[in-house]
């Protein structure tokens, strides 16, 4: 891949116990951009898999799941500038590209002609096989516009997931590290909001489709209106119901449509209670999300809220010597 002087791509890809197919989905990125940093946050590093992958010229950071998703990106994103990098890719170890991806995107970035930008490509959401709808908020309203196989070009939003994306360096400078007292959920929305009150641009490249697993969603109908069965776990519907509460704390003064935002736990609080099992649990862990969102405790449940952590995982609280 013939690269510009001025735009040296890097890539990131985190890992949480890696298959072999998530092993071969970052041996393709490698074949595809030269430097490649994947961020280990297994809680036990499987070392003879970070020997192989060290082999092959991949460089390994272990994280072990401190500061969650944000951490892992936070390492990744230190050490991609360390070499030097001046585009910064994000990728899930479950993403797969096409062939073109970093060709298409790295044109795209040198179209845009701003050094701090937020650049990401359709997706293709294989769990209810359709695309993600385009987000756009202004200060009183969202608009959701729906994705096609077109090719629109460049389009610009207000959010999209991080994974897949691109910025550059000079954008983590100015808009800053990824909250890991988030730890998971709304890393990526948080950083989006960020970046537009920094005046970062955020774009999606329709020229270019990446497939992803949102989670283990379902397409439901009720009457006549499309909805969303989530089937997240306990731990991650109370990091999503905190994290939403804090975005919409953030940035909802000045930009009151980012209330909006604490809708996906309203969703998620009815898929919980038409479709899914495990009701109890998931309607106490979203409701601590909630409490703790309002009360302004956040970082990883383990430290903070012991308790519910308990009832988040089903593991019982260790008694303290």
């Amino acid at each position: 891949m013939t690269q510009d002087a001025r735009q040296t791509p890097g890539t990131l890809a985190v890992l949480f116990n890696p298959t072999e197919e998530h092993v071969d989905n970052l041996l393709l990125l490698k074949r595809l951009c030269n430097d490649v940093v994947a961020v280990d946050n297994s809680p036990l590093p499987d070392l003879k898999l970070h020997v192989l992958l060290e082999s092959l010229g991949i460089d390994v950071v272990v994280n072990s799941n401190r500061g969650g998703i944000a951490g892992a990106f936070n390492k990744g994103m230190e050490r991609l500038i360390e070499k030097q990098c001046t585009l910064l890719f994000t990728f899930d170890q479950d993403s797969v590209v096409p062939e073109d991806y970093f060709l298409k995107m790295i044109e795209a970035s040198r179209k845009l002609g701003t050094p701090t930008f937020l650049l990401g490509p359709k997706i293709f959401d294989i769990n209810v096989d359709r695309y993600i709808p385009l987000l756009v908020m202004n200060r009183f309203g969202v608009t959701l516009t729906q994705m096609t196989d077109e090719d629109r070009g460049l389009v610009p939003c207000s959010s999209m997931i991080s994974s897949g994306s691109v910025m550059s360096a000079e954008t983590y400078r100015v808009v800053g590290a990824f909250r890991e007292d988030y730890f998971i959920d709304q890393v990526d929305t948080e950083y989006c909001f960020r970046a537009f009150r920094k005046d970062v641009p955020v774009y999606i490249n329709t020229a270019l489709v990446m497939k992803h697993e949102i989670g283990k969603r379902v397409d439901r109908k009720i009457g006549f209106f499309n909805f969303i069965q989530w089937n997240y776990i306990p731990l991650r519907q109370y990091y999503s119901a905190r994290n939403c509460i804090h975005v919409s704390r953030l940035y909802g003064r000045s930009l009151p449509s980012a209330l909006l935002i604490n809708l996906i736990t309203l969703g998620q609080f009815i898929s919980v209670i038409v479709y899914e099992n495990n009701k109890l649990r998931k309607l106490g862990a979203m409701s601590a999300g909630v409490i703790d969102g309002l009360l302004g405790r956040y970082g990883s449940i383990e430290a903070c809220q012991p308790l519910v952590s308990a009832l988040c995982t089903g593991r019982p609280r260790l008694k303290q010597a």
